[in-house]
């Protein structure tokens, strides 16, 4: 009977493969029952049968027997493998509640700094927020994560924007603006931009932390507070905790006073000019390359400072016209200097970026047009950018900038287009030449398909008008790729090339006939 039941178990637990060897066993076996019973054989034969039948009955037996013990034995494999998914369940709970209450002491202590702390993600939406932000705006605490930062505070969503595209390329910023609270007291802030990227990964989005300022708020505070304020004084908290601003200042200037090292730098050609290669995408004119003019403190190379961190300080003394015009006269300079030393080098199509206060200047136009007049330079081979917020801010700045220089051969390029909302009106009726679809899009166009459709839309209507595109922050081969796909006349980025000097080391004859200049 124990025999009998170990095949009945070996039938029922095998394969159908092994089910139909086991019938055919038994078949056979039936049929030398039936000849031994049936049938007259001598006794050698009849012990032959039933050494076979023996056989059969005795191959099943130690089938059934095998296939038991791999049975038991898978089984105590799986009871091993189930005990150890349930201590990883166990250590991942007890993980997951300890985070859990990290976390909480992390937004405890969050919610209990005296300062206003943001986190804005790439797309601009705040992330994260503290108490002390939720007296600068009217919105309830549980609606402010997700929603944009433009939603939130509309009134200064202007002012923080030229500053987020230099953040979420890596750069620590700084700067000082007014604030209006939810009950329309004004005040002035110290404002630090921090980028946050994760180990190997690209920058994911940036802390905005907001000191409040001494003194009275006013409509200048975020542009051009006297040298005698030193803003700098006042940006250590309570803790003792020293801010961007401060920490650059000592470096910049050690006992002295950043703006007097600022005009020293400037007088003594202490800058340097570097270019990032802009690649063209498809067959287009400009075959001698562009290159996008970028600035350096030659103090920020020696020290290993990040680079542009003086311009907070540039900006908060009034020194950036003074910056624009240092570089246009440079890069003239030593252009036709190096044209002089080489019949046979043509020069490239330089993109020189302008600062706000260069474009609301009335004078800085009327200053480039005596540069080029003076050094018979090529204006051809200009191009100005224009941040798309001061093309909306600054109209007639940029208008004044058009007419003047355009009869030169100057060309113009809109920066960051499509940051606030694309004016292809502008575009046309001050003709310029070239937009740059803001970083912003262009970073997260391969992970959200609205940004490729924006991207894609505002190339259609550039070419309607006959405007050249130009894509800023690409970083790797898919989002080039991507770019080409939908027609995108140019590319810039890291993906690209690197920021170089330009034409390589300064020399010093262009350098001191830029200063005498």
């Amino acid at each position: 009977m124990n025999l009998i039941r170990r095949l009945l178990a070996f039938i029922y637990r095998r394969p159908i493969q092994h089910l139909l060897s086991v019938l055919a066993t038994l078949v056979v076996g039936a049929l030398l029952i039936v000849t031994i019973r049936f049938t007259l054989f001598d006794l050698q034969w009849l012990t032959f049968l039933g050494g076979i039948l023996f056989a059969a009955i005795l191959s099943l037996a130690s089938q059934a027997s095998k296939s038991e013990w791999l049975i038991a034995r898978r089984t105590r494999q799986l009871e091993r493998i189930k005990e150890q998914l349930d201590q990883e369940k166990t250590r991942g709970r007890v993980t997951e509640e300890t985070l859990r209450a990290m976390e909480t002491r992390a937004l405890l202590v969050h919610d209990m700094l005296p300062l206003p702390i943001l986190y804005i993600d790439r797309d601009l939406r705040i992330r994260q927020h503290n108490r002390p932000f939720l007296k600068l705006t009217d919105w309830p605490a549980d609606r402010i994560d997700g929603q944009l930062l433009r939603d939130v505070s509309p009134r200064e969503y202007a002012s923080l924007l030229p500053r987020f595209h230099e953040t979420l390329a890596g750069n620590l910023v700084s700067y000082s603006m007014p604030w209006l609270a939810s009950d329309g007291t004004p005040a002035n802030y110290l404002v630090k931009q921090v980028p946050y990227a994760p180990e190997g990964k690209p920058v994911q989005g940036f802390y905005i932390l907001m000191l409040p300022e001494h003194g009275a708020p006013g409509p200048a505070a975020a542009s051009a507070p006297p040298v005698s304020s030193a803003p700098y004084a006042a940006i250590t908290d309570d803790s003792g905790e020293t801010l961007y601003l401060h920490s650059l200042s000592d470096q910049l200037k050690g006992s002295e006073d950043p703006a007097e090292k600022l005009v020293r730098a400037l007088q003594n050609n202490e800058f340097l000019l570097y270019t990032q290669k802009i690649l063209p995408l498809k067959p287009l004119p400009f075959d001698h390359g562009c290159y996008e003019i970028l600035l350096r403190l030659q103090e920020e190379e020696d020290n290993l400072l990040p680079p542009g961190g003086f311009l907070p300080l540039a900006e908060s003394y009034g020194m950036m016209e003074e910056l624009d015009r240092w570089v246009v006269r440079t890069l003239i300079v030593r252009t036709r200097e190096r044209q002089r030393r080489s019949a046979q080098w043509h020069a490239p199509l330089h993109w020189v970026n302008l600062s706000s206060s260069a474009v609301r200047s009335a004078e800085f136009a009327r200053s480039v047009q005596r540069q080029i007049e003076k050094a018979e330079f090529d204006g051809r081979l200009l191009c100005f950018e224009i941040a798309e917020p001061d093309v909306i801010g600054h109209l007639r700045g940029v208008e004044r900038l058009i007419e003047t220089l355009k009869p030169l051969g100057c060309r113009f390029a809109v920066d960051a287009f499509g940051s606030v909302k694309p004016a292809f009106a502008d575009l046309k009726r001050l003709a310029f030449d070239f937009v740059k679809i803001d970083g912003v899009i262009v970073q997260n166009m391969l992970r959200n398909p609205a940004e490729l459709a924006r991207a894609r839309a505002i190339n259609t209507a550039c070419q309607q008008i006959g405007v050249r595109t130009a894509a800023e922050f690409v970083e790797d081969d898919a989002t080039l790729e991507t770019l080409r796909s939908i027609g995108i006349d140019y590319a810039q980025g890291f993906g690209i090339a690197r920021p170089q000097p330009l034409f390589g080391p300064v020399d010093a004859a262009p350098a001191a006939a830029a200063a005498s200049a």
